[in-house]
């Protein structure tokens, strides 16, 4: 119990003296997602489409009055050399927003392995992380990029 006071403690403390900021307004309305992939066991079927927006750069798109533009989708990552024209990767379009593709496992690497990704639209979009992923991650080099766990 003491250790729980004493947490709550120093919470109290950390946000009145303003070092932690809590929004009144929807922090506990924030959803944070694994987003780009579902584990389906042996494979991963990776999914593009289901977001409203999506960021290119520095830019922001609202996908649902551009998605007519997308003509391909394809999956680029440190499993095929991150080449955003590989025809082993090509998503193929399951409905009018979402594309998708599934891979086994073994073709991505070992289990316990990290692989990062993106999407790529067109053969020159790389489709930046949405904010809400829980499965994104910066590297050194700047670049943030999608995450999954084998």
């Amino acid at each position: 119990m003491n250790k729980y006071i004493s947490f709550i403690s120093i919470i109290v403390a950390l946000v009145a003296s303003g070092f932690v900021k809590i929004s009144s307004t929807n922090h506990f309305k924030q959803t944070v997602t694994i987003v780009g992939y579902i584990d389906k066991g042996d494979s991963i079927e990776f999914r593009f489409g289901d977001q409203k927006k999506i960021q290119v750069g520095l830019l922001n798109i609202d996908l649902d009055k551009r998605r007519n533009e997308i003509k391909k989708v394809n999956l680029a990552g440190d499993f095929n050399g991150w080449n955003p024209n590989n025809a082993n990767y090509a998503l193929k379009k399951i409905d009018e927003k979402i594309f998708s593709i599934v891979v086994s496992k073994k073709s991505i690497g070992q289990k316990g392995e990290t692989h990062l990704f993106k999407f790529v639209l067109n053969g020159v979009y790389w489709i930046e992380p949405p904010q809400e992923a829980l499965n994104k991650i910066t590297g050194k080099d700047r670049n943030t990029n999608l995450f999954l766990k084998l």
